[in-house]
């Protein structure tokens, strides 16, 4: 059997486009987002804006040729400054464009700035953001409680819904990772909200965690694992009942569809103060590194649109049929 591509265009929804701090005033850059070329950048008062790349006049891309001036992105050809809102902000004095170019309108992506992330909505027939990015906790400046941040960010062969399902798959955690599985004791849907909550028992000192990492007079404990979502974009997961002090864990993951067989994730993680310099890091690490083990399968994975399932490999066809509000059928031309 040939592999099968994913079938589904595009998702709806807020996707991270960069990590607040890696675009800096003043600063552009050229992203693939969603299948399409897109000029992100920075004015120099620090407002973002996502921009498609390429002038609505002269059709050059603006995120690899364009520059930041003040408030607007510059096209290098003819002058023309675009405001943050893709509208024409001013045309260059000596130059030839004529005035009706005022009047043209590049499309912006909306915008915020949330969780330490840059996202930016995506609707593949343009609608308007139907939900907002939520805060989540310890990554607004609400730092007495928690520790260092850590940044992972990962180039994913493949797409969201299948990284996705990794989370319902109950079946691969023991097999792929080691570790066991997470089965749900609870689980909200709300529309575009999705909570789970799990009780788990993990070691501190599994497979995954390098060997700096690993923390002695640790046994097994049992934790409380909370996985929330909203969309496709936006995780937050949190542990509680760390020992030795009942310390807590918190992590968000913000993805990016960049196309029909890449993504890529960014993972910010924190835990408590109290548990930072001990058993933290182990819990950290291996988070971290667990992803590794799944990327070979991901890598060469062929789609399975009606998988025959037992009753250990959890509630995929229920987390399918929730996804699947994310996509829009394609406007026929």
């Amino acid at each position: 059997m040939p592999k099968q591509e994913f079938p589904f265009p595009m998702p709806n929804g807020w996707f991270c486009i960069s990590r607040s701090h890696e675009l800096e005033n003043g600063e552009l850059k050229s992203i693939k987002f969603c299948e399409n070329d897109v000029a992100a950048f920075r004015t120099e008062s620090g407002k973002v804006s996502v921009l498609d790349a390429y002038c609505g006049y002269s059709g050059i891309n603006l995120g690899i040729s364009g520059h930041v001036e003040g408030e607007n992105l510059v096209c290098p050809k003819h002058g023309i400054k675009w405001s943050v809102n893709g509208s024409c902000a001013e045309i260059e004095e000596k130059s030839t464009v004529p005035e009706s170019a005022k009047n043209i309108q590049m499309f912006n992506y909306p915008v915020v700035e949330v969780n330490g992330f840059i996202w930016a909505w995506h609707h593949l027939h343009k609608k308007e953001p139907e939900w907002k990015v939520p805060a989540i906790e310890g990554f607004n400046g609400d730092d007495e409680k928690w520790g260092k941040t850590y940044y992972y960010d990962y180039n994913i062969n493949t797409v969201l819904q299948e990284i996705a399902e990794n989370d319902v798959d109950q079946a691969h955690f023991p097999k792929v990772h080691g570790s066991p599985s997470l089965p749900e004791t609870e689980a909200i849907t709300e529309g575009i909200y999705k909570k789970t909550i799990a009780e788990t028992l993990m070691d501190p000192n599994n497979d995954s965690v390098s060997e700096e990492h690993k923390v002695e007079d640790h046994g097994m404990f049992t934790t409380t694992f909370t996985r929330e979502s909203w969309g496709l974009g936006t995780v937050g997961l949190k542990m509680i009942n760390l020992p030795p002090s009942g310390g807590e864990f918190i992590m968000v993951n913000a993805s990016c569809p960049v196309d029909n067989s890449n993504s890529i994730l960014r993972w910010s993680m924190r835990v408590s103060k109290d548990i930072e310099d001990e058993l933290g890091m182990a819990i950290i690490d291996g988070i971290a590194n667990g992803v590794l083990d799944d990327m070979p399968i991901w890598d060469h994975k062929s789609y399975v649109a009606d998988p025959i399932l037992c009753d250990g490999d959890g509630p995929i066809n229920k987390f399918r049929k929730w996804v699947s509000q994310f996509y829009s059928e394609p406007i026929q031309n």
